[in-house]
């Protein structure tokens, strides 16, 4: 129960419940310190008040500008979480936490949905919003009550509204690539060296953001290798660097390049997302990205006989379910590990 007292001319109203810091507020009227109270208490018995604030009081927009500035003080935020994360906002920023429910979140995707956005997409930033919602309720004390996304998960996938993102397993053929590098070769005023970036990224399974991030300084030309800083982790990517070997025509690439800046491939990822689609365009060359050449090194890696760790140190995933998705094996290379041999002749797993 609340305690109302006088004090003085006015009338203080104080709400102790245990869990939550003593709430206080004074008023002119006695009758209105009882309808405050009386408010207060059945808020805090719906799960709906904390810390003097009421959840429909803050906004997700709110919420997420406090989780920008508080957490990215320590953690930077990505390009892409950056971009859910404002989104989110745009169309959801005035819904107050007391409203986002699960008919909030369906209403959201819906509306996502008839702008365009993919299923993977929306998907993503709820991942993102979700985020949100758990720090606000361990590290702030918000009584939210269970995740409105996941209560609403399993409608969200019956309408179609989210899904997980297809396995590609698209891989360039050798005639793409030559055919690709030669297209740059031609232009004479390309500055961007695209068909050595092109063989690089294949022969050493990097990311386009890792290939223009590695350094000069960190070479090591007695081991052949190279640290590549900050890479991408779903844990940690702050301070995750790896040494990762520079195997075949890898070494040989970036031997040749220009010492002319920190940087071996000092040019923007972007760049490279710019002008690939272009030559591929111009050869005809369908639904191939520059990320798929990623792949093709990972594939190459195996096919060449090296073993899941091995191949692990290159490409820096750190199981086999992460590596499997960048690796795509075709069937018929199967049979070329052991040419000429007959059906008895080939090994086969053990029973």
């Amino acid at each position: 129960m609340a305690s109302i007292i006088k004090v003085g001319d006015k009338w203080r109203a104080q709400i102790r419940r245990k869990g939550h810091a003593a709430i206080t507020r004074t008023f002119t009227k006695k009758t209105l310190a009882e309808k405050w109270a009386h408010q207060v208490e059945a808020d805090l018995e719906a799960g709906e008040f904390s810390d003097g604030r009421r959840l429909n009081d803050i906004t997700v927009r709110k919420l997420i500008e406090q989780y920008e500035e508080e957490i990215g003080k320590h953690r930077p935020i990505g390009r892409s979480k950056a971009g859910a994360l404002d989104m989110l906002k745009r169309h959801l920023g005035t819904t107050s936490l007391a409203q986002l429910n699960e008919a909030a979140v369906i209403d959201y995707a819906k509306r996502r949905s008839a702008m365009g956005a993919g299923g993977v997409t929306v998907a993503m930033e709820f991942t993102y919003l979700d985020g949100v919602l758990e720090m606000a309720r361990s590290l702030w004390k918000l009584p939210l009550r269970e995740s409105p996304v996941k209560a609403a998960r399993k409608n969200l996938r019956f309408l179609g509204l989210i899904g997980k993102s297809r396995r590609r397993d698209r891989r360039p053929t050798p005639d793409e690539v030559d055919a690709i590098c030669n297209w740059f070769d031609d232009k004479a005023r390309q500055r961007v060296p695209m068909s050595d970036i092109i063989r690089f990224a294949i022969a050493s399974a990097m990311r386009a953001g890792e290939i223009t991030r590695i350094r000069w300084a960190d070479i090591d030309e007695t081991d052949r290798t190279v640290v590549i800083r900050d890479r991408k982790d779903p844990s940690e990517k702050i301070g995750n660097h790896q040494t990762v070997p520079l195997l075949g025509d890898a070494w040989d690439i970036v031997q040749r390049q220009p010492r002319g800046s920190d940087c071996i491939f000092p040019y923007k990822e972007a760049t490279f997302s710019s002008l690939f689609p272009r030559a591929c365009a111009a050869l005809g060359i369908e639904d191939l990205r520059f990320h798929d050449l990623r792949h093709e090194g990972v594939s190459r890696l195996f096919e060449a006989g090296y073993r899941i760790e091995q191949v692990a140190i290159v490409s820096g995933h750190r199981d086999w379910k992460q590596l499997q998705r960048y690796t795509q094996l075709r069937a018929r290379d199967l049979h070329a590990m052991f040419p000429g041999a007959t059906a008895d002749e080939c090994p086969l797993p053990s029973a």
